[in-house]
């Protein structure tokens, strides 16, 4: 499992927070940078390119493995929106 550590570039206040992630994509964008820092790597393969499904897996274009930005994490596999998760860690 990836450990996420939260540095400088994480919200200071709640308005802050709120105004910053109150969209889905504006979370996705986040743990994608904190997962692939360098930009996306196929966890099975290497390979460094993708493309984004409907269900916000990463599929590599070369293995056509699935890759997932919450996998591993408390959100895994939940039905709740990817908002609430960050407002309940917040």
């Amino acid at each position: 499992m990836t450990d996420f550590t939260i540095t400088e570039d994480f919200p200071k206040s709640e308005i802050e927070f709120d105004y910053r992630f109150s969209k889905p994509e504006a979370c996705y964008e986040y743990l994608f940078k904190y997962k692939w820092p360098d930009g996306f790597v196929c966890r099975k393969c290497g390979h460094n390119q993708c493309w984004l499904s409907s269900r916000k897996l990463y599929i590599c274009t070369r293995c056509q493995h699935q890759n997932s930005l919450t996998a591993g994490t408390i959100m895994d596999s939940s039905k709740k929106p990817i908002t609430y998760w960050f407002k309940a860690m917040w």
